[in-house]
């Protein structure tokens, strides 16, 4: 059996139609919840989606492969996994429109467009303000299909981009102009202008932009944070921004979501979007074709892509509230 249960969207009809035609003789099933998805468990060869994954984990007889929805790896973070030894995978389908989205991001905070829009809301005429050098380098962690898509764009504007990743890969290395091994990078940050964190958040990444990195960035140095909130010290942060000792940062997301008296909401210099890098109109279909091929090539028995490493999966789950996150 195919057992579907897709996080923050319900699979179109025409998704369902291929999977099945795909499938053949094999039943594909839709959970309407998580005690239909944990009925269904125990016949589950194909998990597509991640929303009950860990429910189900205790019930599931004949796994074999977990294609998630999700870019990151940090939802599937999950010991019974590795118990179950079975093939996991993730989503990059809209790795492009998160790159695009950590550009715009850093490009609004070094042009100050945000104190724009304020002065525009107030209704005054805001004379040209402090704006930040023009970037010449970006270091970017973490080369996976983001990271990737992140310093093919980099590189298009005349930046000089570095990058590291756990594993070199010749497509990792050739996708900047300068790799550097994963223990060798806190040694750019002094001449770094842009700094991307594309990092899946395990226990080897967690808290990875700590104080110590961050005081190494120069004063104009901007910190975009694709990943979860656990790779960077949000105190810290903060306090780089609150003293001027970092232009600029910005988070596609906060973990927990703080209360509306918290200095996160009015710290200067932090720019926060609510978790969006990976939407636009044809985020799902994406998704659904992704799924498609993925389906395709396991039944044909294919290489998969993006397959997420067993080093990936050693990490506690976080947390034990169901996520619904795409």
């Amino acid at each position: 059996m195919i057992l579907i249960f897709y996080s923050t969207f319900a699979p179109t009809a025409q998704h369902l139609a291929t999977l099945r035609s795909l499938a053949g003789n094999e039943p594909v099933h839709v959970a309407e919840n998580e005690a239909d998805a944990i009925a269904h468990a125990p016949n589950a060869r194909i998990v597509l989606g991640h929303r009950y994954l860990r429910q189900i984990l205790p019930h599931v007889t004949r796994l074999e492969w977990v294609q998630s929805t999700a870019a990151g790896v940090d939802i599937l973070q999950a010991p019974a996994l590795l118990k179950q030894n079975v093939i996991v995978s993730r989503c990059p389908a809209n790795s492009e429109a998160i790159a695009q989205h950590a550009l715009a991001l850093a490009w609004a905070l070094q042009r100050s467009l945000p104190e724009y829009v304020q002065a525009q809301t107030a209704g005054h005429w805001l004379t040209p303000t402090r704006m930040a050098p023009l970037p010449r380098t970006a270091l970017v962690l973490g080369l996976g299909s983001i990271g990737q898509q992140l310093a093919r764009l980099l590189r298009g504007l005349g930046i000089h981009v570095r990058g590291t990743a756990r594993t070199a890969t010749p497509e990792k290395i050739t996708s900047c102009d300068e790799y550097l091994p994963p223990d060798k990078w806190h040694g750019a940050l002094s001449n770094t202008d842009l700094l991307f964190a594309c990092l899946p958040l395990t226990d080897s990444t967690r808290q990875q932009l700590n104080r110590a990195a961050l005081a190494r960035l120069p004063a104009h140095a901007v910190l975009v944070n694709l990943g979860r909130q656990g790779l960077l010290d949000l105190p810290a942060l903060l306090d780089a921004l609150q003293q001027g000792r970092l232009w600029g940062a910005a988070l596609d997301g906060l973990d927990p979501i703080p209360p509306a008296n918290s200095p996160v909401w009015h710290t200067p210099g932090l720019l926060i979007t609510p978790k969006v890098s990976a939407h636009h109109p044809g985020m799902q279909a994406n998704v659904e074709q992704f799924i498609e091929q993925q389906l395709s090539r396991y039944l044909h028995r294919r290489p998969l892509q993006a397959i997420v490493s067993h080093a990936d999966l050693c990490a506690t789950w976080p947390g034990t509230t169901q996520d619904t996150t795409a």
